[in-house]
């Protein structure tokens, strides 16, 4: 059996095993309901993933399709029984917001099926002429370790000089900030080209120096995604490329899964109890400096009855008419975005047609809000984009409860386009999932081998791409991530580069620092 194919068995076996323990947690006709919805469309999914060669030739688009489910679907299923939680606990209509959810799965798996019909992944020589122009850009080759190291102090610079900053410095620097982690790309490059690539035995400690200060970055700046970002990238990876692996699964790397298993289970506790006090922590966020900030919440860590309230709090906070509580992983609750689909589709049902036209004038602007200043000036349109620094989220929230604007709650795309569109929405939905899979797969490419292989680029998106691949927080977020983050951070990405190559190439009196050749001659070949 293939290490993939094995993989996909035992997710199946996992949600079997959820749905039938979630009989035992909670036998009500909410909880069972929602509990066999989840199963199906998890089952479906991971059977698409099982009789097609999607993730083979595909594997960025197909992973975001798989994501969709585990951030929205499965990952709730297996979370709660985990915690021996009804998985229906904490939703405000949990039978209605899955079904909508597995809905939205199928739909995305359609528009998956067509296109891999549509859109065989070529050769970059051979295929459209964005990919051929990014060929010729070198996007599809593959870094040298000093161009990476570069990239991840620049993108660290660029996060402290963007952070808060308006105006366009502060917009490119905040673009930049997502190559920070683009030193974590060597274990990747490392897994699939050995000691050809590098030296791990050189490289571990300098990542380890490197983690260290990013962590310590992210805790000044109480900002969990900048700690999280690197470790979740490598992980979902490393997850990505067991998928795809015909190697056949062995007893000694079972055994090496199962401890690594328990090593990260161990470390989610202080993990956990870490991003607990970053909450706790974040009411002086702003009026501190750094260091006391790292102050305030080392404090806190070490305080397990400062973290207790704080869980109990957001407990109490179901009670009110918003609230963003589900799990009581704050982990749990950052990967998995189940709640907030269940608020916003709550929000909508109780919209009136007047509510239903307000939101359709607030998502228009906030389409055009997507343009450059510059743009909307020279367009004539009458927006202003500081009157909409609010989240979908707080708008809905707002139509239907009354709540404050301005919080910057999460949304649902899901339930804006519902709320717009009813039924109609599936339409637009499925084409704007052929232009997003398109898009996707730009970042990946056929080799000489003939193998698909991943793009930098397109390793440093694989997070993003699982979690907010095939739906985010609102439409434009959606459109925006598509049509305008993944062109920015290819051309952002490709001119770092270009940097550092020059530099190295000057420095060094050579080009020992320029495009490392292994991806040409070999190809990114998936770990074995």
């Amino acid at each position: 059996m293939s290490n993939s194919r094995f993989i996909l068995l035992g997710t199946m076996v996992l949600a079997l095993l959820a749905l039938l323990a979630q009989m035992v947690i909670g036998f009500t006709s909410d909880n069972v309901a929602s509990a066999c919805i989840v199963f199906a469309s998890t089952m479906a999914t991971l059977l698409y993933l099982l009789w097609t060669p999607a993730i083979q030739t595909h594997p960025l688009s197909t992973f975001a399709v798989f994501g969709f489910c585990v951030t929205s679907q499965f990952g709730a299923l297996l979370g709660q029984t985990l915690y021996w939680t009804p998985l229906a606990d904490n939703l405000r209509q949990p039978i209605a917001t899955f079904a909508l959810l597995a809905a939205f799965q199928v739909l995305a798996m359609l528009a998956h099926t067509g296109h891999r019909w549509l859109m065989p992944l070529p050769s970059p020589e051979r295929g459209s002429l964005p990919r051929q122009l990014l060929h010729k850009a070198g996007l599809y080759d593959t870094p040298s370790t000093g161009v990476l190291w570069f990239m991840g102090y620049v993108g660290l610079l660029a996060f402290l000089l963007g952070s808060g900053r308006e105006g366009t410095f502060g917009k490119v620097m905040q673009g930049l900030a997502f190559i920070t982690w683009a030193p974590f790309l060597i274990p990747m490059y490392l897994i699939q080209f050995g000691d050809a690539y590098s030296s791990f035995r050189r490289q571990w400690p300098y990542l380890a120096v490197f983690a260290g200060l990013v962590m310590l970055l992210g805790l000044a700046a109480n900002a969990r995604q900048v700690m999280l970002s690197g470790f979740v990238t490598i992980a979902l990876f490393a997850l990505l490329g067991a998928m795809r692996s015909s190697a056949k699964v062995s007893a000694a790397r079972v055994l090496k899964l199962g401890a690594l298993g328990l090593v990260l289970a161990g470390l989610a506790i202080p993990l956990t109890d870490l991003a607990t006090a970053m909450v706790v922590a974040r009411k002086v966020r702003g009026n501190v400096s750094a260091v006391q900030m790292v102050q305030e919440t080392l404090y806190y860590f070490q305080r397990p009855e400062a973290l207790a309230d704080q869980n109990e709090t957001q407990r109490n906070a179901t009670l009110g008419k918003y609230d963003e509580y589900y799990f009581e992983n704050p982990l749990l609750a950052r990967l998995v975005e189940t709640k907030f689909h269940d608020n916003s589709l709550y929000f909508v049902s109780t919209f009136t047609q007047s509510d239903t036209d307000l939101l359709a004038q607030t998502t228009v602007d906030f389409f055009w809000a997507i343009l450059p200043d510059p743009v909307i000036k020279r367009l004539g349109v009458d927006i202003d984009k500081k009157a909409l620094e609010f989240s979908i989220g707080d708008y809905l929230s707002h139509l239907s409860q009354g709540a404050p604007l301005g919080s910057r709650r999460t949304g649902s795309m899901l339930a804006q386009g519902v709320a717009l569109l009813g039924v109609g929405f599936a339409v637009v939905y499925m084409a704007f999932c052929l232009v997003a899979f398109a898009m996707m797969d730009l970042l990946s490419f056929r080799n000489r081998s003939g193998q698909v292989a991943l793009s930098a680029v397109g390793m440093l998106a694989v997070w993003r791409l699982f979690q907010y691949g095939v739906t985010s927080e609102s439409l434009q977020a959606w459109v925006s991530g598509t049509l305008r983050t993944i062109p920015q951070n290819i051309v952002l990405f490709l001119l770092v580069a270009a940097v550092a190559r020059g530099l190295g190439m000057f420095f060094g009196g050579g080009s020992r620092a320029g495009r490392a050749p292994l991806q040409r001659a070999t190809g990114l070949h998936t770990p074995g």
